[in-house]
């Protein structure tokens, strides 16, 4: 069963990594900007002032492509450089216009999922939350215990 769970997390991963869901997604919210901006305009409207090296890692991408595409973002005036404290950490967030570029994102999602969730029920959709929430809280309760 082990490998069910892994399987479908997999194919789930799959689903949100491809360029052409990030495509639609944003062409759905009304934003042209190429796919490789969403999963940065996200984790950026999720963390404020994260780093690049941070973000980076957290979206699986090497520094220097983050780097790039972080520039074409700030000088898009969708991204912003915070205050730097310290001369080697460049530190992000969204602009104005980022933050409305994320709020599009979102309702955009939300429509997407609604509609590829109609045939649920309330109590499925429910209880998918609860099940994936949970996922969430163990896996990154698992993640702290390994530090």
């Amino acid at each position: 069963m082990d490998n069910e769970i892994f399987e479908a997390i997999f194919e789930i991963m799959t689903f949100f990594n491809q360029p052409n869901q990030d495509r639609e997604l944003l062409k759905r919210a009304g934003i042209s900007l190429e796919p490789v901006a969403l999963p940065i305009i996200v984790r950026v409207g999720r963390q404020p002032e994260i780093s690049i090296g941070e973000l980076a890692n957290q979206i699986g991408r090497n520094h220097s492509s983050v780097s790039r595409q972080v520039d074409k973002l700030v000088a898009a005036g969708v991204l912003m450089e915070v205050e730097r404290r310290d001369q080697r950490v460049r530190r992000i967030t969204l602009s104005p216009q980022g933050q409305r570029a994320l709020l599009q994102i979102k309702v955009a999602r939300e429509s997407v999922l609604r509609q590829r969730l109609s045939g649920y029920s309330d109590t499925e959709r429910a209880d998918l939350v609860r099940v994936l929430q949970h996922l969430v809280s163990t896996l990154n309760s698992s993640e702290d215990s390994q530090d």
